[in-house]
Formats: structure tokens, sequence, C-alpha cells
């Protein structure tokens, strides 16, 4: 059980860290799935961590146990919103930035060609939008966003991969932990019987000896008594 406390203060503090970058302006999508898949991996531990502390037998550990899982879910909550709040203004300064570069400023853009307009029937009448460039742009723009929601979701894939694979060897050290102690109390139970199996032989030959001892006394009895008579 402490093994699972300390890997849930570990990831926390990991979690927070990552959170800190983000806040900072870095607003990679490999960041981003990492929070994501630890705050993942934050959950599984706090639900292995309070299944652990309900099967515990002594009452004041299980009173502990119980106080540090409502602790690491209260942290859990505030980790994640802070990570849904830095996550959602991450993404409006990514959007501005980059309608902005498909933009450009006034007189500078030249993305795309445009085609001749017709002159304009009035004089009064202000100038419309080129429909076949507002389509390209449109397009591009929702190319881009494809894209980078792509590999915003193949870094979540990917940290998520990492963050299994950091479980299973978590896992696997405990696992090596509980494997040397049953090894330990194999041999301890294994003293244990040879201990018992000499008690039991000695036992077997004090028998031996005590009806031995009582023939002989009977003996000796018989004899003295017909010595006598």
């Amino acid at each position: 059980m402490n093994s699972l406390y300390n890997l849930g203060l570990r990831q926390t503090a990991s979690i927070q860290a990552d959170i800190d970058k983000l806040i900072a302006g870095d607003s990679s999508a490999a960041l981003q799935g990492q929070i994501t898949a630890s705050l993942a991996g934050l959950n599984r531990t706090v639900d292995d961590y309070d299944a652990i502390a309900k099967r515990e037998m002594i009452k004041a550990k299980q009173e502990k146990a119980i106080m540090r899982v409502q602790k690491f879910r209260s942290d859990y909550t505030e980790l994640k919103s802070q990570f849904d709040s830095a996550k959602r203004q991450a993404a409006e300064a990514r959007s501005t930035q980059q309608r902005s570069e498909l933009l450009g400023p006034p007189g500078t853009r030249q993305r795309f060609p445009q085609t001749p307009t017709a002159p304009a029937e009035s004089p009064f009448r202000g100038s419309t939008p080129d429909p076949v460039y507002m389509s390209r742009e449109n397009h591009a723009l929702r190319e881009h966003t494809f894209i980078q929601e792509t590999e915003t979701q193949l870094d979540a894939f990917l940290a998520q991969g990492q963050e299994v694979l950091n479980n299973l060897i978590d896992q696997r050290q405990m696992l090596k932990g509980t494997q040397r102690r049953l090894l330990s109390a194999a041999n301890t139970l294994g003293l244990s019987r040879d201990v018992i199996g000499w008690i039991e032989r000695r036992s077997t030959q004090d028998t031996y000896i005590f009806v031995v001892g009582a023939i002989i006394t009977f003996i000796s009895f018989y004899f003295i008594w017909k010595w006598f008579h």
C-alpha cells in the first residue's frame, strides 16, 4: 500500500510540473497528451489505493489510508480543472495565431491568387468579398485544423503508451518485492517444518525411552519383592 501511495505522490508532482509548463506557454500537443495520460494514470492509482484501503484490517491504518484517498481525489480534481483551463487558453491563443497567419495584415495578403472582379455597378455600392478566395481560405483553415487535431491525437496516444509502460514497470517492481517476501516466507515455513519434524522425532524417542524405563522398573520391583519373600 505504501508503494501505491508513493507512486500517487510522484504522479501528482509530475502532473503539476507539466501543467506549470503549459501555463508558462508550452502548448505543444505532446505535452497536453502527456498530461492527459498522466491524469488517467493517477486516477487508476487512486482507485487501486482506495480498493486496498477498504480491505485493510487495522482500523487506524484504514482511516489514514481513506484520508489519503480523499486528498488524492481532491488533488486530481484540482489538477484536472487547471489543465482544462490552461488547455482552453492555449487553444484560443493558437486559434488566434493561426487565423492571423492565414489572413495576414491588410495589403500584404498574397496567399492565394485572386480573380479579377467586375466593376461596381454603382460608385456608392461597397465591394463584395471574392467567393473563390473565401472558399480557399476556409478550406485551408479546415485542413490546418484537421492536421493539428490529428497530431494532438497521435501525441496523446504516444503519451498514453508511455504511461502504460511506466505503470507496467512499477507493477513489475511491486511483483518482484512480493516474490521476495513470498520466498522469505517459504524459507521460514520450511525451517518451521524442519523444527516440527525434529520435535516429533524427539517425542517418539522419549516415548520409547519411557516405555523401556517403565518395563525395567517393573522388573526391578518384581525381583525386589521376590527377594524379600
